[in-house]
C-alpha cells in the first residue's frame, strides 16, 4: 500500500461517531476554560521551552520499569524555571490495561537558584483502545505531593501537603509511513488534554489546578523509539485568587522502550 492509500484509510477509520465525541470531549472542555470564559479575571501569559526523557524496560511478562526525566525553561531558554526525575514500577492486568506506582523528585527556580522543592509519590491506572488505525490511551493519576523550601526541615509532618487528581485523553492519528522497508517507521499526530485537580484539606480555592491541551506531531522510528515535537497549551491557576497563568510550552519528548525478557531492545 503507497502511502497516500494508507493515509485515506487512517482517516476514514478514524471518522467514527465515538471518535468524534471523544474529541469533542477534549476540545470543548479545553475551551470552557481558556481565559475567554474568565474574562474578568487576570491571566499572566508567558513561553516555556521543556525537553523530557521516558524510559521504559519490561522486565518479565507483567512488570515494566519506568523512569523519566526532563529540565523546563522560560522566556526562550533565558532562565531556569523547574526539573524533575521520576521512577515507577508498572504491572500489566491485561496487555491493555496497567496499573503503576512510583515516585517523583521535583525542583522550582526562582534567579537561577531552586528555592523549593516537591516530594511526590503516585498511583495510576492506564488503558489503551484502538478505532481503526487510531489509538487512544486513557490515564487516571493520583500523587500526593509534599513541598519544602531549600532551608526547611525534611520532617514530611511539617511540609506543605496536598492530593493532586489527573485524567488524561490521548488519540494518536497515523499520517504517513516513513520507510517502504520498514513499516513501523510512520508519521504521528498526537491530540490529548490532562485536567489537574487539587484534594485535600488544605485545598480550600484552588480545586483547579491547571489543564493542557496538547498537540504533538511525532517520529515513531522503530518500535523502541519515539520522539515528539509537541506544543502544549498549559492554563494554570496560581495560590492568588483570580490570577492565572497561561504558558505556551514547546516540549521536546524522547520515548525508549526496552525489552529485558529477550535481553536485547525491540528490533528495528
Amino acid at each position: 500500500m503507497n502511502q497516500k492509500s494508507f493515509l485515506i484509510l487512517s482517516f476514514s477509520n478514524s471518522i467514527s461517531s465515538f471518535f468524534r465525541i471523544r474529541i469533542a470531549i477534549i476540545l470543548f472542555g479545553w475551551i470552557g476554560i481558556t481565559p475567554t470564559s474568565f474574562s474578568q479575571k487576570i491571566v499572566q501569559k508567558s513561553q516555556q521551552q521543556w525537553i523530557q526523557s521516558y524510559h521504559e524496560a519490561k522486565v518479565s511478562s507483567k512488570w515494566t520499569a519506568l523512569l523519566d526525566g526532563g529540565f523546563r525553561w522560560k522566556d526562550g531558554f533565558a532562565a531556569p524555571n523547574s526539573y524533575i526525575v521520576r521512577g515507577g514500577m508498572g504491572y500489566s492486568l491485561s496487555p491493555r490495561l496497567r496499573v503503576a506506582g512510583g515516585l517523583a523528585h521535583l525542583g522550582f527556580y526562582a534567579e537561577n537558584r531552586v528555592i523549593r522543592q516537591e516530594f511526590r509519590p503516585y498511583q495510576e491506572i492506564s488503558h489503551k483502545s484502538s478505532i481503526g488505525k487510531v489509538n487512544l490511551s486513557q490515564r487516571f493519576r493520583l500523587e500526593e505531593r509534599f513541598f519544602k523550601s531549600r532551608a526547611d526541615s525534611f520532617d514530611f509532618d511539617l511540609m506543605d501537603f496536598n492530593y493532586r487528581l489527573r485524567y488524561s485523553l490521548m488519540v494518536a492519528i497515523p499520517i504517513m509511513r516513513l520507510s517502504a522497508k520498514h513499516p513501523e517507521r510512520k508519521l504521528l499526530l498526537n491530540l490529548g488534554d490532562e485536567i489537574f485537580l487539587n484534594a485535600g484539606k488544605e485545598v480550600k480555592n484552588q480545586v483547579f489546578d491547571q489543564n493542557r491541551f496538547i498537540l504533538s506531531p511525532s517520529v515513531q522510528w522503530n518500535q523502541s523509539l519515539n520522539i515528539a515535537f509537541t506544543w502544549n497549551t498549559q492554563y494554570a491557576s496560581t495560590t492568588i485568587p483570580n490570577h492565572f497563568n497561561l504558558s505556551h510550552v514547546a516540549w521536546l519528548q524522547i520515548r525508549h522502550n526496552l525489552n529485558f525478557i529477550n535481553g536485547k531492545e525491540p528490533r528495528n
